[in-house]
């Protein structure tokens, strides 16, 4: 069976149409039309319907309905050059955030006057897990980062880096239990194992699961549900600093706020147009 790349020499030449032409007529690069033809890379799903259009074949003659699952799944989410620039902004945003954050963690642990009114001020074993989850956002957020300035943010790759800050926020309560278990200072109550360690491990298994998943069964509206919730809870976080907060609290809080709005705001854009371009791809499959 012919491959994608090998229909689309193919149609190109019996049309008499240089690599060049058609990347003209699509406004892309010619390297990109002869990434196409040798499959390294495919086209998203719009492109290859205008790449029909110049040919003048159906989509079922330039791409059989296998080889459009597959395409949709191994394009990056966020293909175009606006939608691309976009996501990577918001991701250096998250980046830089969560660089402050590690570096203002591993600061408080040595003593200084500037941290001498700041409450999480010296070494303890809780601080120090606190910034292994600031460096492990960094982490992920930096991963997406480079793969979007790459241009290969796959769906699934997005999956694996979004569902990432949930599940180190139930993992961040699972060290504050065992930590008042040796200390002996509390104990928590079924309402926050609820909001602060099934709710995000829900949320990172819903989120991980619309983008892995081939066939969509987690709907478009959960996702949405789950960024309003997220950015709800951090709009309350930060009403709730700004009451108990110093001039060096506000910074370190507002920076904290700020890579977490962005990783909530990315999840929603990127959610969005990945449903979109899914509904289009099986609409297609169906005609």
């Amino acid at each position: 069976m012919m491959e994608f790349g090998e229909k689309l020499k193919q149609l190109r030449e019996e049309k008499g149409m240089t690599q060049q032409t058609i990347a003209e007529k699509l406004y892309v690069t010619r390297q990109a039309v002869s990434r196409w033809e040798c499959g390294a890379r495919y086209p998203d799903i719009l492109t290859a319907k205008k790449i029909a259009q110049i040919l003048n074949v159906s989509m079922d003659e330039l791409l059989s309905g296998e080889e459009l699952k597959q395409n949709i799944e191994k394009e990056p989410v966020l293909a175009r050059p606006v939608e691309n620039i976009l996501q990577t902004v918001l991701y250096t945003i998250a980046t830089v955030a969560y660089l402050l954050m590690s570096v203002f963690g591993i600061y408080s642990f040595f003593p200084s006057e500037a941290m001498a009114h700041y409450p999480g001020r010296g070494f303890s074993w809780t601080g120090f897990f606190t910034v292994c989850t600031y460096a492990l956002n960094f982490v992920a957020a930096l991963t997406g980062l480079t793969l979007s300035a790459r241009n290969k943010l796959t769906a699934k790759r997005t999956g694996d880096i979004m569902c990432l800050p949930y599940i180190i926020a139930s993992l961040s309560f699972l060290v504050m239990i065992i930590n008042m278990q040796i200390k002996k200072n509390g104990s928590m109550g079924i309402e926050g194992w609820i909001t602060d360690f099934f709710i995000p491990l829900l949320f990172a298994i819903c989120v991980w699961l619309f983008f892995a998943m081939e066939e969509q069964r987690i709907p478009y509206w959960v996702i949405l549900l789950i960024c309003i919730l997220s950015g709800g809870y951090i709009a309350l976080v930060i009403r709730h600093n700004l009451m108990f907060i110093t001039e060096l609290g506000f910074v370190v809080s507002t920076v904290h706020c700020l890579g977490k709005i962005g990783m909530v705001f990315l999840l929603g854009y990127q959610a969005y147009i990945w449903n979109q371009k899914r509904k289009v791809a099986y609409k297609s499959l169906e005609q």
